[in-house]
């Protein structure tokens, strides 16, 4: 017998823009199912390095109160009436960013069928939960800077949300990495998640760790993290080369003359989550969570999103 799915949920909720304090535990209806909706019971939420400017009003809007996140994962609880991929009972983690029908931080969320996906073989729940915004977006600047075998590829903020996750798609592409990482623990990460070699970025001698590395120059940088210091290693990207970078990193990458620079955003498709999920299938994952929250800890949590830490933060809703 399938439980049933309550009216209302436990969230944490903003009534305002303003800071972390803003941020409550609130009851709130269960979301309504569109045709082509999933209601997903969620059991982790990722917490975006973007969240906390969403929380300050970011996006604009009036309509409150407002439940964030853009990701997260869980059980399916109920389907839309043309949703034929989901069922009660899968597996299932998504992506939606600004969803008009709210958020992770929550006991539940609905998003479009396009935006869910069966969570990977070998990938557990809590992880899958931190994975949908910084997988996507990982794939998309890599599809574009169409990484090749061989290719010596420098990774600025390998240890971060969306690094970590870009250097292990990147190594499964072939590339030969360089990461650039935050710290003594970001450098051993980057290290167990496959990079060929690994640097503290906050340390003098990043420059010269590229240049050894790529004598003739580098092919590609992948750039989650920039700094004065850091910016100068993009000058060692080889004529004809790209700068790949998800938008809103500052100061905002810039290489050579002869050398390619683009921000990107992922988007959420079926095509693109059927990429991820065979990438993710071909040799062992993981999505690193530093710490993981309650949601009556969300102010705490948008306060340590701005502090040093390695791969993602999450909620924990069930259990």
């Amino acid at each position: 017998m399938k439980p049933a799915i309550p009216k209302t949920m436990k969230a944490a909720v903003i009534d305002a823009y303003g800071g972390p304090g803003k941020l409550h535990v609130a009851t709130m209806p269960v979301p309504e199912l569109d045709e082509h909706d999933v209601l997903i019971r969620v059991d982790t939420a990722g917490i975006g390095v973007w969240d906390p400017w969403m929380r300050q009003g970011g996006m604009g809007g009036d309509r409150f109160p407002v439940v964030l996140g853009s990701d997260g994962s869980g059980i399916v609880a109920a389907r839309g009436s043309k949703v034929v991929r989901f069922k009660p009972g899968d597996r299932v983690y998504g992506y939606a960013f600004d969803n008009p029908k709210g958020g992770f931080y929550a006991e539940y969320a609905v998003l479009p069928e396009d935006s869910v996906a069966r969570i990977p073989s070998g990938l557990g729940t809590d992880e899958a939960g931190a994975l949908g915004a910084s997988g996507l977006t990982a794939l998309a600047i890599l599809d574009k800077a169409n990484i090749q075998t061989d290719w010596a590829v420098l990774v600025l903020g390998a240890s971060g949300g969306v690094g970590h996750v870009a250097l292990q798609l990147a190594k499964r592409q072939g590339a030969r990495l360089l990461a650039f990482a935050s710290g003594k623990d970001g450098v051993e990460l980057s290290k167990r998640l496959g990079a060929d070699e690994a640097v503290n970025g906050r340390r003098a001698g990043v420059v010269e760790a590229a240049r050894e590395f790529a004598p003739k120059g580098a092919d590609a940088a992948l750039v989650f993290a920039n700094s004065d210091r850091l910016r100068e290693i993009l000058k060692l990207v080889r004529r004809g080369g790209v700068i790949g970078y998800p938008n809103g990193v500052e100061p905002e990458p810039k290489g050579p003359a002869g050398v390619k620079a683009y921000g990107l955003d992922g988007v959420p498709d079926r095509k693109g989550f059927d990429r991820l999920n065979d990438l993710i299938a071909r040799a062992p994952f993981r999505v690193a969570i530093s710490r993981t929250y309650r949601l009556e800890e969300a102010a705490q949590a948008h306060r340590d999103i701005l502090k040093h830490h390695l791969g993602k933060l999450a909620f924990r809703i069930q259990g």
